[in-house]
């Protein structure tokens, strides 16, 4: 059920809170902002691994423990903790790009956002990114909503 609520969540959100195709105007990127991974460029400069802390919030209201505890320390918790698992969630969220669009369609969206020629190649392959990324990261989310929730209960 929960790898379930994750997929949805996963596609419904295009993999991120803020992608190339809603924000209004990305943020170019500087020679200290551009790295040799521009998938990862990507994910960064449209902060498109935003939404860990939410979905973590959400995944942890869907558990049966969330009812024996303290919502409001659960929550507290997942903000703590989502930092620890943000890299790694990005790089996942990277991984997942890179696997469907070339580096120079990557480069492109990176630098250009909604505007770039590949856009549209974007918009097709999302379930496909969202299916990789549930794929890489379910397991992820897993941990951190379960250190939140038994951090939460121990102190119940």
């Amino acid at each position: 059920m929960r790898a379930l609520i994750v997929f949805v969540m996963l596609a419904l959100t295009g993999c991120g809170q803020e992608t190339p195709s809603t924000a209004t105007s990305p943020a170019p990127p500087s020679p200290s902002q551009s790295s040799s991974d521009p998938a990862a460029d990507l994910v960064r400069n449209f902060r498109m691994g935003a939404n860990l802390e939410q979905m973590a919030n959400d995944v942890a209201a869907s558990t049966h423990t969330y009812a024996t505890v303290s919502p409001v320390d659960v929550k507290a918790r997942i903000s703590r903790l989502a930092p620890k698992y943000q890299a790694e969630w990005d790089a996942n969220l990277a991984r997942a790009h890179a696997a469907h669009l070339s580096p120079e369609e990557l480069r492109s969206l990176a630098s250009e956002g909604r505007r770039s020629p590949f856009h549209s190649k974007l918009e097709r392959q999302r379930p496909a990114i969202a299916a990789d990324m549930k794929a890489a990261s379910s397991g992820l989310l897993q941990r951190l909503v379960r250190e939140a929730l038994m951090g939460a209960a121990e102190r119940s």
